[in-house]
């Protein structure tokens, strides 16, 4: 392979007392992708940012990590989990891209070039980051502000302005949280043509299609080290029950119709939400998935329509009483970031039975430790500062908090997308137990589809603002007519099968 363009050898990181890893030796080389493999909480993250020497407060970093070239010149491009969360809400996407652009070609010391130059670039950079682009749709695309785009798209907007500064390697943590099969396909596919192209690619992730896709190396990390074996066995489906008994729908939206800067996003969305079901509802990334869960929480006005709880209607948020917004909750992509970084978890997981049903504080606490521990998120863990957990473990930790309200109505848009496949199941087990035990009804926003087919009642999808399609899960699954479907299925299908005949190899570090 010759010389690697990065080096670790003995790598050590550790948080006061606690190590979070330790004894790390790797390689990266020119034209490969390396994946670091494992469950959420074991390492990857942390080895990822002190590669990209990304500095993470209350951590020290010992061990060598040496890149090639006079004075360490390899330049790396990181994209760190919840990468939406780095794009500036004020600035145009256009703005922002045009902006890597100059720096860019100054760094190279190349000359000023004419717009329609520039402009090739940042359209090679998004499609490299998914998206599809044609000279009609990029003008709109460069004029919009991020919180124009859907969750999915925006990581995918922060991998493009990463891309713009032509980064040697490129580290890029779980890029496909909360991308559906086509979108997913299309990422991989760009990270393959960085490869081919010359770059090195690291590959944090715990999506066993991406690994199969287009890592050349896999190193496994369990609890902190790089081990021989990693890859767990597929998780069961769930057994499919029968057609649930129709229950009272606990929540409507009625003609709900949203618009954001003079364009529509919703059209005239009819839904119900029955008491005691799991409603899977998919879509390509920017369909109105997370505006729908959105209007249902209350951070969405819509311009027409109503939201009813048990046929009573719902106002905005900040309208609403404590105990209407104790009995809707709703956990979002993003909800990590919404972490308080002062305080503990736990606390602040203990803070929602206190704010919204009047527990005391010890109880409170009690029940949150329960919880959270039920989750995955062990004592010592949920004692933490949220920079002390990993993206997937706040995640549950938002959950968490959420479920302390004791909620008629959770909405989860995309919670399981920063976890490996055990605990994804252990997640929608305890959403289960849950639901079957106070009668709650839980809205799934997803793009797992094949997941979902067995656990859901229920599957609604969503295409271009509008409910296309619900039914239990065997109906749309049979239905040629549903071409959103029969693409997600295909685009799946096409990701679980093995890469054979591409010379890639799963190996152990050496």
């Amino acid at each position: 392979m010759g010389e690697p363009l990065i080096s670790v050898r003995a790598l050590r990181v550790t948080a006061g007392r606690t190590v979070l890893v330790d004894g790390i030796d790797l390689d990266v080389h020119v034209g490969e992708i390396l994946t670091l493999f494992g469950p959420s909480g074991a390492g990857k993250t942390t080895i990822a940012t002190a590669i990209a020497g990304v500095a993470v407060a209350g951590t020290v970093v010992a061990g060598s990590i040496r890149c090639r070239g006079p004075q360490n010149s390899v330049r790396i491009g990181y994209l760190p989990q919840h990468a939406a969360s780095t794009l500036n809400p004020a600035r145009r996407i256009g703005t922002a891209l045009a902006e890597l652009e100059r720096l860019r070609r100054r760094r190279l010391g190349l000359p000023r070039t004419d717009r329609a130059t520039r402009r090739g670039h940042i359209a090679d950079v998004l499609t490299a980051a998914a998206f599809e682009v044609s000279d009609p749709t990029l003008a709109t695309m460069l004029g919009k502000y991020p919180f124009e785009f859907s969750g999915g798209e925006r990581a995918r907007l922060a991998l493009a302005l990463v891309l713009t500064s032509d980064p040697d390697v490129l580290i890029v943590d779980e890029p496909t949280v909360g991308l559906d099969p086509l979108a997913r396909a299309a990422l991989l596919t760009g990270l393959d043509r960085l490869r081919r192209a010359g770059k090195a690619v690291v590959l944090v992730t715990h999506d066993t299609v991406a690994v199969d896709r287009v890592s050349d190396r896999t190193l496994f990390v369990r609890a902190g080290r790089l081990h021989d074996s990693g890859r767990p066995a597929p998780s069961a489906a769930a057994p499919r029950r029968g057609a649930p008994e129709a229950s009272p729908p606990v929540l409507r939206l009625r003609d709900i119709t949203v618009s954001q800067r003079r364009s529509r996003i919703l059209h005239g969305v009819d839904l119900d939400l029955p008491r005691g079901e799991l409603v899977a509802m998919i879509g390509v990334s920017g369909a109105g998935k997370s505006t729908i869960g959105r209007t249902i929480a209350g951070l969405v006005a819509p311009d027409s329509g109503r939201v009813l709880l048990d046929g009573e209607p719902l106002a905005s948020l900040r309208r609403r009483s404590r105990a209407q917004i104790a009995a809707v909750q709703y956990v979002w992509q993003e909800s990590a970031a919404s972490f308080d970084p002062r305080r503990t978890v736990l606390d602040q997981v203990a803070a929602t039975a206190v704010r919204l049903r009047g527990v005391d504080r010890d109880t409170a606490r009690r029940h949150a430790r329960t919880i959270l521990n039920d989750l995955g998120i062990e004592a010592r863990q949920a004692l933490r500062h949220p920079a002390g957990l990993s993206g997937g473990q706040l995640q549950r930790a938002a959950l968490a908090r959420a479920l302390g309200a004791e909620p008629d109505v959770l909405v989860c848009d995309e919670i399981t997308t920063a976890l490996d496949a055990p605990l994804t199941s252990r997640i929608l087990e305890y959403l289960d137990t849950y639901r079957h035990r106070t009668g709650a009804a839980i809205l799934m926003i997803t793009h797992d589809l094949r997941l979902h087919l067995h656990r859901g009642d229920r599957i609604v999808m969503v295409d271009a603002g509008r409910v296309i399609e619900a039914g239990v899960p065997a109906e749309p699954c049979t239905d040629p007519s549903l071409p959103i479907l029969s693409g997600f299925l295909a685009a799946d299908e096409l990701g679980r099968a093995r890469q054979l005949d591409s010379g890639r190899e799963t190996t152990t570090p050496t």
